[in-house]
């Protein structure tokens, strides 16, 4: 082989040899990162940290961009778990300038939320929620997300419904916890689900749903047992404690705080002080104030350095409570001032209001991003349905077609049905009352031809015996006088020639002279000119008022009644009033068969009416015919008249 030959080849292999280093090299960068957070896991912090670190210098030295984008957005985080806020904010600050440079629009959104989280610790919400918002709306510019981006979008979600807790939007934070916890069930990712939970059983325990914020702090401890994350299991405990609490199992709740003390040298800091202030606040409903200060104190003692300032406010204002039940007044108002100072500060309308405004801007762009993946997708779904045989989509547009016109079919069918039980039920009452009208002519003629003629040749007889008893043959005089009023009356009643004479309305007024009587005084009104009607209609209305008056007089026990007809233009009202009884229109609906009669004349002539009636309180009957609409023919009529 020749030496030139030797050399090339030389040259190759050492660069082959240099690429499987520099390859070997970017991988152990993402592999000390997954042995960081395993170690993180396990609550080796220190360890952990050893191996980020390692990470970081390893990733820098190679100039491997994409290692410094996992290792700032995982060492973030692990300094957000370990308190050291400040730190962490710089490392997110990093994240996110190097993302944006790169163009790496997925890690600009971690880098966002990662600084979100240190923001909302340091109580700083207005600044939390501005770059949560900015990850959220990276992540919804996403059209179609893979499991990862679904991933992160959930974590978005879950942060941004803590941050509505602590602002005490109780009804919003639930939402965002809830799509947080909708979307890890979509990706199945069960340890994801816990750490959606327990944003869900924060806002259900303060919102004082301690039933289902039990149940769902349940869950979340099995999650976290069955998966051996420590930091799950303890705040699953501290969070069922404060449930307890809330419920006044006083005993259970001191009993579960227990459990998570025995988890604090697995667990990250920043636990121990929620164990000892909730048992505090334990003792102070309780009661037993001595007791409650002492964990207070021990609480304070570490507050400051781990407590984020949402949660800090809590504590001075159970602090204030414990040292007011003391006696100690003065330390209950300082710390009192304490808690106004920052809860002023933090909660304050401004804040509040620029995060809503913030929320509606992502809404409504989210919407938006929704209206456009929707057209998107038709016009896709148009275009496919575009290249399908046109003979399809003409069998199926005639079958729709077939299916319309015989469903339209079966309709007019059903009306038409319907309509003629109507015509057969009103043609039916027509004959009724045609029947019912031939039958009152026959007996008025009858009465007024044989019985009013008998008992007239009756007193024509007793006249002509007056001189024989002069008395008695004039007291017999005024019964048969009296006796054939009566009838005549009732001949009257049975066929009003006065409609078919001198028209409705003196029909009407001489049928209310006719009813009263000391012991009832009916009165009968007209107001304005009555519009006309057939002679047909005009007594089926008169039978109508007949009938109301009949049972006010049999029925009612009435003393006083008022008959009134009032005419505007084509209209027709008519009301009918009584002071007597009265009864139940619910009960009487069911069985009355005169308020069925009546509502079936009104019906005829197509008009309508109300009854209004209570027991005790007299009855009063409304009625409105409009007189363009009624039937000349509607109802029967007799064309005999009789002279009384």
């Amino acid at each position: 082989m020749k030496p030139f030959t030797l050399l090339c080849l030389s040259i190759f292999l050492l660069a082959g040899a240099r690429g499987q280093t520099a390859r070997h090299d970017t991988t152990r960068v993402y592999s000390l990162i997954d042995v960081a957070k395993e170690k993180q896991q396990r609550g080796e912090a220190d360890s952990a940290e050893y191996y980020f670190k390692q990470a970081g210098t390893l990733a820098e030295k190679l100039d491997f961009d994409n290692g410094r984008l996992a290792y700032t957005n995982n060492y973030s985080a692990f300094l957000y778990e370990q308190i050291r806020y400040e730190e962490a904010l710089a490392v997110a600050k990093e994240l996110l300038a190097l993302s944006l440079k790169l163009n790496n629009r997925q890690r600009a959104a971690s880098g966002y939320n990662n600084m979100a989280l240190q923001y909302q610790a340091q109580g700083k919400l207005q600044q939390a929620a501005e770059s949560l918002m900015k990850a959220l709306e990276i992540s919804a510019e996403i059209v179609e997300p893979s499991e990862k981006d679904l991933s992160d979008r959930r974590k978005y979600y879950n942060n941004l419904s803590s941050l509505l807790l602590d602002m005490n939007d109780l009804d919003k934070g639930l939402s965002y916890a809830w799509k947080a916890f909708e979307i890890a069930e979509q990706l199945k990712d069960t340890l994801a689900m816990g750490r959606s939970l327990v944003n869900v059983m924060v806002a259900e325990a303060m919102a004082n749903r301690l039933t289902d914020a039990e149940e769902h702090g349940l869950q979340y401890l099995a999650i976290g047992q069955s998966f051996g994350d420590v930091q799950m299991e303890l705040r699953a405990y501290s969070n069922l404690s404060d449930i307890y609490r809330r419920q006044k199992r006083y005993q259970l709740a001191l009993d579960t705080y227990q459990k998570a003390q025995r988890l604090l040298k697995k667990a990250p800091p920043g636990n121990e002080v929620y164990i000892l202030s909730g048992i505090s606040s334990v003792y102070k409903e309780m009661g037993r104030h001595a007791q409650a200060d002492v964990y207070f104190e021990k609480a304070l003692a570490i507050a400051e350095k781990e407590l984020a300032k949402p949660q800090l406010i809590e504590l001075y204002l159970s602090g204030a409570e414990i040292k007011e039940g003391m006696g100690d007044y003065k330390a209950a108002l300082s710390f009192r001032k304490q808690y106004e100072k920052i809860n002023d500060s933090l909660r304050n309308q401004e804040t509040h209001h620029t995060i809503q405004e913030l929320e509606v801007k992502y809404q409504t762009a989210e919407k938006e991003r929704a209206l456009a993946e929707r057209d998107l997708k038709i016009s896709g779904q148009r275009s496919e349905l575009e290249r399908k045989n046109t003979w399809v989509i003409l069998s199926i547009l005639l079958v729709a077609i077939l299916a319309l016109t015989l469903l339209f079919n079966r309709l007019i069918s059903r009306q038409k049905l319907k309509t003629e039980a109507t015509e057969q039920a009103n043609r039916l009452l027509e004959a009724q009352l045609q029947g019912e009208e031939t039958e009152r002519a026959r007996t008025a003629r009858e009465l007024h031809d044989g019985v009013a003629s008998i008992l007239s040749a009756a007193k024509l007889r007793i006249n002509a015996m007056e001189e024989q008893d002069p008395y008695a043959n004039s007291m017999l005089g005024q019964l048969i006088e009296t006796a054939v009023q009566e009838i005549r009356n009732i001949s009257h009643n049975l066929a009003p020639e006065a409609i078919l004479d001198e028209g409705f309305e003196h029909a009407v007024q001489e049928f209310c002279r006719r009813v009263n009587h000391p012991g009832m005084q009916l009165e009968c009104y007209v107001v304005g000119e009555l519009p006309k009607l057939g002679k047909n209609a005009e007594l089926l209305l008169y039978r109508i008022i007949q009938e109301a008056v009949a049972n006010m007089v049999k029925h009612a026990e009435a003393t006083e009644g008022i008959v009134q007809l009032v005419g505007e233009g084509p209209r027709l009202s008519i009301t009918i009033e009584d002071n007597g009884k009265g009864f139940d229109p619910k009960t009487r609906k069911a069985t009355g068969i005169g308020l069925k009669n009546l509502a079936s004349r009104i019906q005829l002539l197509h008009g309508s009416q109300e009854v209004h009636s209570a027991p005790g309180k007299g009855t009063s009957i409304y009625i409105e015919i409009d007189t363009g609409k009624v039937v000349q023919s509607a109802g029967a009529g007799v064309e005999a008249q009789y002279t009384g």
